[in-house]
């Protein structure tokens, strides 16, 4: 099936893939802001946060932000939430400096605290779906960046997740942890015009350098995904499908398939 829509607009690969290389990706005004300050924090702040609706561009600015980091300087070491604990989260950042963590809590605890000052590299632990933690893990984070004896900045973390995200650091129970994080950012849906470059970015990156969608299409798929990159994808992918099985050249609004089968 991929071969039928390659060969039927001439691409390389097929478009609207979550799988871009980083060189391929398309800087919204959201995604170069996210990316400039999470590249400026990461040196000197303890706990950096980045939030967004769902397909909002947050895990693809990750992506791109952990291939920017030197890896002379700094070890990324990247994580879901999943319901992880605090004695979870210290094991798992264990595994991630490729050390094996002991089955005691509290061991491991000592040997985190032990480990961290001593390394050459500066760990950079970016936990996507950060809503998702445990509340004990979201409260140890602020005990894992506390290295009180040295003044230097050991460790940062990155959370990066859904709005309710920012609901939760706000509960009172957090309040420390939320006076924590001086930088944040929180990744905003396409705008029309950017909406309508994103869709020509990624067929030309895939090899078609003509207007497949016409412009009364672009602007009811802005409508219709509210600007959100991972709709868009959908809708594209689902649209440029059906007009190479049809045969369709030119996607138009009268042939852009807007519904999702498993709403």
């Amino acid at each position: 099936m991929n071969n039928i829509v390659q060969d039927f607009f001439g691409l390389s690969r097929i478009p609207f893939s979550k799988n871009i290389p980083p060189k391929d990706v398309f800087k919204s005004s959201a995604y170069e802001e996210a990316l400039a300050r999470l590249e400026y924090g990461v040196n000197d702040e303890d706990i950096l946060l980045l939030t967004g609706p769902v397909g909002s561009g947050k895990s693809l600015t990750l992506k791109s932000f952990i291939h920017s980091l030197d890896i002379n300087h700094y070890i990324p070491i990247y994580l879901r939430g999943n319901n992880l604990s605090e004695s979870d989260l210290f094991k798992t950042v264990l595994v991630g400096l490729d050390i094996k963590p002991p089955h005691f809590p509290q061991t491991a605890k000592l040997l985190f605290f032990k480990t961290v000052p001593e390394l050459s590299k500066k760990p950079v632990i970016i936990i996507d779906d950060s809503q998702e933690l445990k509340d004990s893990a979201l409260n140890a984070i602020k005990s894992m960046t506390n290295f009180d004896y040295d003044s230097d900045n050991k460790i940062t973390f990155i959370l990066a997740g859904q709005p309710e995200l920012k609901s939760i650091l706000k509960l009172k129970k957090f309040i420390s942890l939320k006076q924590r994080i001086r930088l944040f950012f929180h990744m905003t849906a396409l705008s029309l015009e950017e909406t309508c470059r994103y869709i020509d970015h990624n067929l030309k990156i895939c090899g078609n350098q003509n207007s497949v969608f016409s412009d009364d299409a672009k602007n009811k798929i802005h409508l219709c995904t509210e600007g959100i990159p991972r709709k868009i994808n959908a809708v594209c992918y689902r649209s440029i499908l059906g007009a190479a099985l049809n045969s369709q050249n030119i996607i138009d609004s009268s042939n852009i398939l807007l519904e999702d089968p498993t709403e």
